[in-house]
């Protein structure tokens, strides 16, 4: 008996939680049950028990003599269903009659077309308001850059005149700030478009080589600024000539690229193109781009992909970004029915690799043209080195030594020419490459990069003879 209870408690529980008036009522038409919603939506409360069904639904339920129509009930679909009060609505209806333990499910149709309106109303209510922000991103973010693109102009202009000393390197810095500027503005306006569904991939032959080359040497400075090695193979059945979006091609190497020297302090970026499909005029390329920088864990790689977001909000301190790049990717590979995943690992680099699907030119029966024609392609770099990074930043063993050193020897040569922005790099990359090492050598190289941050010639100079001298006394003859 306790279990019967129990399992009718739960019952009546699920029934409460129904969207649906639920009646449960015998054959002579007596109300047995009612879930929560037929006792407020009748207003009968717990009193509605004490009705008959033809209360309720009198005009279906009428008939000559004082017989409850247990038939009539079971074939009833819809109708008007009246409350305590007087006022009545529309139902659509579901009757099951089974051996006295009849139920009746029903649905006041008149709030389901209420509910169906209000759903259709707040979704026109949003479509617009999403119109109305993309519309004002795009008005603000192409006002944005009127000053910006006046900012660099004088500026490059004040360059080009001859300047020089601490006069030149701040305004290096002020055009450096206007090309992140207008990146930032690039991105939420190809953001705003996808949003809208006003993105089109535009379908027009280019050179598939030297686009690759071209997002290469978009990257380059930043690449050698940091002493990175850069390693790019292009599979030879791949086409000279294709049909695609180049610009949009290119946009998505190079937020790969640049999120690859971003994120990489030591060690290398390398590219791999391959053909892995190709039918007809249609063909399919997997590339792959993968470094050896900070990496992230399982955990931080939903947050890749979303828009405005990155791994954490120290990253957006340290590295800069809005956390749009990797967004603005991921739509543009899938408007050019391509996936794209990440293998990664904290602190041992990361892999992206992605496929797309272009056309082949109508003169392309012939292979790619030699790699040897386009300046990045194929550099012979002896990755051997970077197998294990965590001997590199293991101080005192060999490879960390001779990266320490090679950092060492780039570090004066820029300090010497006054390229204090790739000075500052490399000061950077040291402290990073000492993280581990005795507590003097740390400080040192802190105060180096401090140092070469403010561009003061005599106190780097100071500081790297420093640091130097204790790096030497520290790893002796390796």
């Amino acid at each position: 008996m306790g279990q019967e209870t129990l399992q009718g408690e739960d019952i009546n529980n699920f029934a409460d939680q129904s969207l649906e008036i639920i009646i449960r009522f015998d054959n002579q038409g007596k109300i047995l049950y009612g879930n929560a919603l037929a006792k407020e939506e009748l207003g009968y409360g717990d009193k509605l028990t004490d009705i008959s069904l033809d209360v309720l639904i009198p005009a279906e339920l009428s008939s000559e003599d004082d017989s409850f129509p247990i038939d009539v009930v079971e074939k009833l679909k819809g109708g008007t269903m009246y409350r305590k009060n007087g006022t009545c609505f529309p139902v659509r209806m579901n009757v099951v009659v089974e051996g006295g333990r009849n139920l009746l499910f029903a649905i006041n149709v008149a709030k389901r077309v209420e509910t169906e309106r209000k759903l259709v109303r707040m979704k026109e209510e949003m479509e617009e308001t999403i119109k109305v922000r993309n519309e004002f991103v795009a008005n603000v973010t192409h006002e944005l850059r009127t000053p910006v693109n006046g900012i660099r102009g004088h500026v490059t202009n004040l360059l080009e005149a001859g300047v020089s000393g601490e006069v030149k390197n701040t305004m290096d810095i002020v055009i450096r700030c206007c090309e992140n500027m207008s990146a930032i503005i690039n991105n939420i306006l190809d953001f705003s478009k996808l949003e809208a569904g006003k993105f089109v991939i535009e379908q027009k032959e280019f050179n598939f080589y030297k686009m690759v080359n071209h997002a290469v040497e978009t990257n380059i400075t930043a690449i050698n600024s940091k002493g990175l090695h850069i390693m790019v193979n292009i599979d030879k059945v791949i086409p000279e000539y294709l049909v695609g979006d180049e610009l949009r091609l290119t946009q998505i190497l190079n937020n790969l690229l640049s999120n690859a020297v971003k994120f990489t302090s030591v060690g290398y970026i390398n590219i791999e193109v391959t053909r892995t499909v190709q039918f007809d005029d249609e063909i399919e390329l997997f590339f792959v781009v993968s470094d050896t920088g900070i990496g992230i864990s399982p955990e931080e790689k939903d947050k890749l992909f979303k828009s405005f977001s990155q791994v954490d909000a120290s990253i957006t301190r340290k590295y800069g970004g809005t956390g749009l790049g990797l967004a603005i990717t991921k739509q543009l590979i899938e408007l050019m029915h391509g996936s794209i995943h990440l293998e990664s690992e904290k602190g041992k680099g990361s892999s992206f690799s992605f496929s797309v699907r272009l056309h082949m030119a109508e003169d392309a029966n012939q292979e790619g043209q030699s790699s040897e024609q386009f300046e990045f392609i194929n550099q012979n770099h002896d990755m051997s080195q970077f197998d294990n990074l965590e001997e590199i930043f293991q101080f005192g063993t060999a490879e960390n030594t001779k990266e320490i050193a090679g950092k060492l020897e780039k570090l004066i040569l820029c300090m010497e020419v006054e390229a204090w922005d790739k000075a500052e790099a490399f000061a950077h990359n040291i402290k990073e490459l000492v993280e581990q090492g005795p507590k003097e050598i740390k400080k040192a190289a802190f105060r180096l990069e401090m140092n070469v941050r403010k561009a003061n010639y005599d106190k780097s100079l100071e500081q790297y003879n420093n640091l130097k001298t204790l790096f030497e006394q520290n790893v002796g003859g390796k």
